[in-house]
C-alpha cells in the first residue's frame, strides 16, 4: 500500500513547470555530462566499501582504517577504468567521505605539475598516477599556517653532499593537519624556509620521501603519526597527521624548480614572480565552490523532500490541501516561514554551480597561460578564488545547518544525511584559508584596482591620514571581499542563464524557455535576498530608503511564493542519487518514516533485549532499598 508521504512527494513532482531534464543538463553542463557522472557514481555506488550503513558507529581508529581501505580500492578502480582528474573528483563526491587519498590527487600531483621542472615531472608524476607513491601537502604546522614567511621548519643546503637537510627547528614546527599523512602517505610535497649559508631565502616546496616503499615504516629521522578525532566528528576517516623532521637529508634535486632554483653550487635563482607558487592554493580555493554547490544542493534536496512528506498541524494557508484532501495536517513545505527560508537556499546552490564552473574555467586559463610565461591573471583568479572560497563556504556551512533545523525533531538524527554533510562542510571555513584570514585578499586587489591605497598596499598603514595599520581595516576587508563575492556570485549565475539560451548553443545544451523563466526567477530570488540578508549596508550607503526597503521585501515574497509549486523538481535536478544523500528522511521516493525506523533498528544497542550494563549499574540501583511492587 502507498504511503501518503510517498503521495505527496510524487504529486509534487508532477507540478513542475520545467522539464527536470532540461534543467538537470543545465547544471551538469549537457547530457553527456550528466551521464558520466552518474556511470561515475554508479562505480562507487557498487562497491561493498563504500556502503554506508554502519558509518554511525565507527570509532576514529576503525574509521580511519575504513579510509584507508577506501582509498585503495578508489585507487584501483581509477587504474582500472582509466578515470582522469575529474573523474576523480566525483568518485570523491559520490563516496561522499575525505578519505587519505584525497590529497594524493588534489594537491600533491597538481604541486608538482605546477612547480616541477620537466625532469622533476617525469621523475615523479608517472609514479604517482599508477599509485606506486602516494603523496600529501605538508604546509600547516603546529604554530603556523597561512604565514608562510614565518614557518619554522627549515630546509638548509649542504654544500658538501649537495643535500636539503629538512629539519623542524621546535615542536612546534612539526607539520600538523596534513591529509594523507597519518597513515597511507609515502612521499610529501614539504613547505619550508630555504637558508644557504645562513641567508633565509622564504618558503619553497620540496618533495619528502617520509616512508619505504618496501615495508611503509617512517624513514629514520622522521616522525610521524596521527593527529587524532576532529571536532563534529568531521573527516573521521581522513588521517589527517603530523611529522616532525630531525635533520633529515633529502637530494637538493627534490626541490621544486620550475620558478626558483638552487645550483650545485648553492647559487639561489629568484622566480620571475614572487607568487607563482599560489597556483596550487588557487586550485584548492577553486575546487572548493563547486564543492559547496554539491554540498548546499543535497542539503536542500533532502530538506525540500522531507518538508514536502511533512505534515504538521492543519493551518490554514494559501497552499493548503486540505479541501482536496479532508482530515489531513498541512504539508510542512506550504507554511511561508519555511518557505522563506528554504527556497532562498536553492537559488543559492544554483548561484553555486554557475559560480563553480566560472571559477574552474578561471583557474584552467589561468594555468595554461602560466605555462607559456603570462603570469597577467595571477592577482585577479587568486584574489578572486580567496574571496569566493571564504563567502562560499560560509553559506555552504549555514545552509546545511539550516536546513537540518528546517527539518525539526527529525533533522538532529544522523540518518537524516545533514549531520554528516555539516561535519564535512565545517572544515571548510578554516582550511585552505581561515574565511575571515583570507578576505584581505581581494581587499588588498579591489584597493589596488581602484589606485586608493598606497603606492605599496602591502605594507602597513593603508590609510596616510590617520596613520592606521592594514590589521586596522580588516574588518572593512571581510566586508568588501564578501560583498564584492556576493555581486560575483550575481553576475556569473544571471551569466550562465544567458549563455544556456544563446542561439550559438547546440539543442542539447540550449535550455528550453520554460526552463529558462524559472532560472530567471531563482536570479532574481538569489539577487534579492542577498540584497535583504545585507540591507543595512545598502541603506547606510545611501542605496535604498525605508520605501525602497519595503517594496524589496514584498518582492522577496512574490519570488518566494511564485517557486513553491517548482521547489521539488528544482531539487530533484540536482540529480542526487540516495546512494549520495544516504538520507533516511530525504530519499527519492518519499517513504521517510518507514526508512527512519529501519535505520534505527540497526542501533548496536538494539541487538539485545537488555543492555549491558543492566547487572553492574541499573539493577543495583533499582534494588538498593529493596523489592518494591506496584
Amino acid at each position: 500500500m502507498e504511503t501518503q508521504n510517498k503521495k505527496d512527494l510524487a504529486h509534487a513532482r508532477t507540478k513542475a513547470s520545467f522539464n527536470i531534464t532540461d534543467m538537470t543538463n543545465y547544471l551538469h553542463n549537457g547530457p553527456e555530462n550528466v551521464e558520466h557522472r552518474r556511470y561515475i557514481i554508479d562505480l562507487i555506488a557498487k562497491e561493498p566499501i563504500f556502503q554506508k550503513d554502519d558509518w554511525a558507529w565507527l570509532n576514529h581508529t576503525d574509521a580511519v582504517n575504513r579510509g584507508v581501505a577506501m582509498s585503495t580500492r578508489l585507487a584501483e578502480i581509477i587504474i582500472e577504468n582509466d578515470l582522469n582528474d575529474l573523474d576523480f573528483a566525483t568518485c570523491l563526491e559520490a563516496i561522499d567521505d575525505t578519505i587519505p587519498i584525497l590529497l594524493h590527487n588534489g594537491a600533491f600531483i597538481p604541486v608538482i605539475n605546477s612547480q616541477g621542472t620537466d625532469e622533476q615531472i617525469e621523475k615523479w608524476i608517472p609514479a604517482a598516477q599508477k599509485f606506486q607513491i602516494i603523496g600529501c601537502y605538508a604546509q600547516t604546522e603546529l604554530g603556523h599556517g597561512s604565514n608562510l614567511s614565518q614557518l619554522e621548519t627549515t630546509a638548509t643546503f649542504i654544500k658538501e653532499t649537495d643535500e636539503w637537510e629538512i629539519n623542524s627547528t621546535s615542536f612546534t614546527a612539526s607539520k600538523w593537519w596534513i591529509g594523507g599523512l597519518g597513515t597511507l602517505a609515502t612521499h610529501a610535497v614539504v613547505q619550508a624556509r630555504l637558508f644557504i649559508d645562513g641567508k633565509d631565502y622564504g618558503a619553497h616546496v620540496f618533495v619528502v620521501p617520509i616512508r619505504s616503499l618496501e615495508d611503509h615504516t617512517p624513514f629514520p629521522g622522521i616522525e610521524v603519526g596521527d593527529i587524532g578525532p576532529k571536532a563534529y566528528n568531521g573527516f573521521n576517516k581522513m588521517d589527517n597527521g603530523f611529522a616532525r623532521f630531525n635533520k633529515y637529508r633529502i637530494p637538493r634535486e627534490n626541490m621544486l624548480m620550475r620558478f626558483s632554483k638552487v645550483s650545485r653550487e648553492g647559487v639561489f635563482t629568484k622566480p620571475p614572480h614572487a607568487k607563482l607558487s599560489y597556483g596550487s592554493m588557487v586550485l584548492l580555493r577553486s575546487v572548493l565552490i563547486k564543492q559547496m554547490a554539491f554540498h548546499l544542493s543535497r542539503a536542500t534536496t533532502v530538506s525540500t523532500r522531507y518538508l514536502t512528506v511533512r505534515r504538521q498541524f492543519n493551518n490554514p494557508t494559501s497552499r493548503n490541501d486540505a479541501d482536496i484532501n479532508p482530515g489531513l495536517e498541512t504539508q510542512v513545505i506550504n507554511y511561508p516561514m519555511v518557505q522563506n527560508r528554504l527556497f532562498p537556499m536553492i537559488a543559492q546552490a544554483y548561484a553555486l554551480f554557475a559560480a563553480g564552473s566560472v571559477m574552474m574555467d578561471m583557474y584552467i586559463r589561468l594555468m595554461t597561460s602560466m605555462s607559456n610565461g603570462n603570469i597577467g591573471a595571477l592577482a585577479e583568479v587568486h584574489a578572486m578564488s580567496s574571496s569566493l572560497k571564504s563567502y562560499c563556504t560560509t553559506i555552504g556551512a549555514a545552509g546545511a545547518e539550516e536546513c537540518r533545523k528546517l527539518m525539526g525533531g527529525h533533522g538532529f538524527s544522523y540518518f537524516t544525511g545533514l549531520s554528516h554533510l555539516f561535519a564535512t562542510i565545517v572544515p571548510s571555513n578554516t582550511y585552505e584559508g581561515d574565511n575571515y584570514v583570507l578576505t584581505q585578499q581581494m581587499a588588498r586587489y579591489l584597493l589596488k584596482e581602484v589606485k586608493v591605497a598606497r603606492n605599496d598596499p602591502e605594507k602597513s598603514g593603508a590609510d596616510p591620514s590617520n596613520e592606521k595599520t592594514w590589521s586596522d581595516y580588516n574588518i572593512e576587508c571581510y566586508r568588501v571581499s564578501h560583498a564584492h563575492a556576493q555581486y560575483i556570485l550575481t553576475l556569473w549565475f544571471i551569466q550562465s542563464i544567458r549563455e544556456a539560451q544563446s542561439p550559438e548553443n547546440d539543442d542539447e545544451r540550449r535550455i528550453e524557455p520554460a526552463t529558462a523563466k524559472v532560472l530567471e526567477r531563482l536570479s532574481h530570488l538569489h539577487a534579492l535576498h542577498t540584497i535583504q540578508t545585507n540591507l543595512a549596508d545598502f541603506v547606510e550607503d545611501g542605496y535604498f530608503s525605508p520605501a525602497q526597503c519595503s517594496s524589496l521585501r514584498a518582492q522577496v515574497k512574490v519570488l518566494v511564493a511564485s517557486l513553491a509549486d517548482d521547489a521539488v523538481g528544482l531539487v530533484d535536478a540536482f540529480d542526487h542519487p540516495d546512494f549520495l544523500l544516504n538520507s533516511a528522511l530525504g530519499a527519492s521516493d518519499g517513504d521517510a518514516y518507514k526508512r527512519l525506523w529501519d535505520k534505527a533498528q540497526m542501533e548496536p544497542l538494539n541487538k539485545k533485549p537488555v543492555c549491558d550494563g543492566y547487572e553492574k549499574y541499573i539493577r543495583p540501583l533499582l534494588k538498593k532499598h529493596g523489592e518494591v511492587k506496584l
